[in-house]
């Protein structure tokens, strides 16, 4: 190989020392330093989504079902648009954006392929940046007020764009636990380690190396969502089977739920175990369900207080908070890595989840022309975002406010993704799609179960319920069933 290829492949690599326990074929420890830790926090900025969409890539590791998740998603891809308030809802949901993507951006291994978000404006902005305000779109598609596309871009300048350099600082090292506890690299780390594991004969422990590429780092996604022995199951695992960790058992959550916002369905439960067939409701209950996937997996974590009960993930994210700031670039970025919020634009205006998200920045547009004698006409020379008006010196020059075009709502209120009046059902699995007839004659036949066997009961679902159901969706195929058992039992009781 030559050097200039050499210095390629290095490119896209990153090295992991691995300390083994020769006996039980189990990673003790591993030695890492800035480029793969960055990569596990990286996990805990990605919204759901987009780990579904992860996940399903191939690797030697079958494609991961994700809870119900994946169903949820499925049915996002298969959902007809005109279901939807706009044509950008389904991107939306399909490749939400992490609202830390600056931070991934220049990651050595940067496995989330969303596509970077881009401005654009008015194709004919010479005229309409005399307008207040220019309107401002980070989707393709979008109207200005005067009718033509947005779709000149336009960048922010060399001040506003600023540049990250991961999340930890560069001449930092840190141990790994198996489970993807992040860890200082220091002699009492060790020691703990060492007496926590009830290892009394380090003889056991054989170095390895091994180079990571993004596509390692993909199964080493697919094996924290699934296992707590993450780095065994990526690196010394031929290929991890999955049946052997099907059975996750949900941890209780005793969270403070304060919040006024209800959503009223119908459920269909069969009588003869209980389980929820399907369940029906407006427009807010599809919505509440599509917002999942964009919510980011360590603002989900958090919200669940570390009882997500999905393989390494609760306590990859507790060693996170637990990580000292010095290791970090800066005390906002642990900030923002602890306390994930969605990315601007994409949170509901009555979301019923308190899950924050991520202010819309303010941009002035600054532009400059010139007048071409040849046609008649002026001509941009430069235009670029800023986030301070300037004061322009010239009559060629506008400093102008600008506004966001509203992706979800054609309204601009933001209301949701799915459109009303329609009636939604969910099966049991997040499967959603508009409710008619056709749709439940075959859902029935499908499951080949009679109709003697189902029963209707009306639930509201607050923030409680709301939260169960979110954390059942992580793991369980059967996430209405699983976060609405507290009260299916009191619908019993009742009876």
């Amino acid at each position: 190989m030559s050097a200039t290829m050499a210095d390629i492949v290095s490119k896209h690599q990153v090295t992991l020392k691995l300390w083994v326990n020769k006996e039980r074929n189990k990673v003790f420890f591993a030695k890492a330093e800035k480029d793969f830790v960055d990569v596990l926090i990286s996990f805990l900025t990605l919204p759901l989504g987009t780990i579904v969409r992860l996940a399903n890539k191939e690797s030697n590791m079958d494609l991961v079902e994700f809870g119900s998740l994946s169903s949820l998603y499925k049915s996002v891809e298969n959902l007809d648009n005109e279901c939807l308030c706009t044509d950008t809802c389904k991107e939306m949901l399909l490749r939400p954006r992490n609202s830390l993507e600056a931070y991934c951006r220049n990651m050595k291994l940067n496995i989330d392929d969303t596509e970077p978000t881009k401005y654009l404006v008015c194709n004919d902005l010479v005229n309409c940046r005399h307008y207040y305000p220019v309107l401002l779109s980070t989707f393709r598609n979008k109207r200005c007020s005067c009718g033509n596309t947005l779709g000149k871009p336009i960048s922010p300048e060399s001040q506003c764009s600023n540049v990250f350099d991961g999340f930890v600082k560069s001449n930092a090292t840190f141990m790994i636990t198996d489970d993807l506890k992040v860890l200082s690299d220091s002699l009492n780390t060790i020691l703990s380690v060492l007496m926590s594991s009830g290892l009394e004969n380090a003889s056991l422990l054989t170095e390895m190396t091994v180079s990571i590429t993004k596509t390692q780092v993909i199964l080493l996604l697919k094996s924290c969502l699934l296992s707590k022995t993450t780095l065994t199951d990526t690196f010394l695992v031929e290929k991890p089977y999955l049946e052997r960790f099907n059975k996750i058992k949900l941890a209780p959550l005793d969270l403070n739920t304060n919040g006024s916002g209800k959503i009223n369905i119908k459920i269909m439960q069969r009588k003869s175990n209980g389980k929820i067939l399907f369940a029906q409701g407006k427009e807010d209950f599809a919505n509440f369900l599509f917002s999942f996937l964009t919510f980011p997996l360590g603002a989900v974590v958090q919200l669940l207080e570390c009882c997500s009960s999905i393989g390494s993930v609760d306590a990859l994210y507790k060693s996170i908070v637990d990580l000292d700031e010095d290791y970090w670039t800066t005390k906002e970025t642990k900030h923002k890595v602890v306390h994930p919020v969605i990315a601007p634009q994409f949170k509901l205006t009555n979301q019923l989840l308190p899950i924050c998200d991520a202010p819309i920045p303010e941009y002035f547009c600054f532009t400059k022309d010139v007048y071409d004698e040849r046609d008649c006409q002026r001509k941009l020379i430069s235009w670029f975002l800023t986030s301070q008006r300037t004061r322009t010196k010239r009559r060629t020059e506008t400093c102008k406010g600008m506004k966001f075009v509203d992706p979800i709502s054609e309204s601009g209120k933001g209301e949701g993704f799915a459109k009303g009046p329609t009636m939604y059902m969910a099966t049991d699995d997040l499967v959603v799609t508009p409710m008619s007839s056709d749709s439940l004659l075959s859902l029935l036949n499908r499951t080949n179960i009679l109709v003697r066997d189902l029963e209707e009961k009306e639930v509201s679902i607050g923030v409680k319920e709301g939260i169960s159901i979110l954390q059942a969706s992580l793991s369980s195929t059967s996430a209405l069933t699983a976060g609405l058992s507290h009260l299916l039992t009191k619908i019993k009781e009742e009876n």
